[in-house]
């Protein structure tokens, strides 16, 4: 229990310190029109894990899991579309890690 206390203070103490996480500047927009026609119906989710660098933009994005492998390409090319407003820690921009899920009804 200790452990887990002292992680949750942490984060408390991160966050008071002028850290901020990334804001989407640049939205994820992905119309019926842009998918491939091999099947009418697209319901699921897709996960895609990419880096945002110090800059706001998207590197080394990669599907972690998906529903359809044939939609893959198209969402990994409007993931790079994507722009930032850069995480910041103390202040200054930094890299971060970041997963999106993306849902389709």
């Amino acid at each position: 229990m200790g452990i887990l206390f002292y992680i949750l203070s942490l984060g408390l103490v991160l966050a008071q310190d002028g850290t901020s996480l990334p804001k989407q500047i640049v939205p994820f927009e992905l119309y019926a029109h842009e998918l491939p026609s091999i099947s009418n119906v697209y319901e699921g989710k897709v996960l895609v894990s990419f880096i945002i660098d110090k800059e706001g933009n998207v590197s080394q994005a990669e599907i972690v899991d998906s529903f359809d492998v044939e939609l893959n390409d198209v969402v990994l090319d409007k993931v790079r579309q994507i722009k930032y407003e850069p995480a910041t820690q103390n202040g200054r921009a930094v890299e971060v890690k970041y997963q999106l899920p993306i849902l389709f009804k």
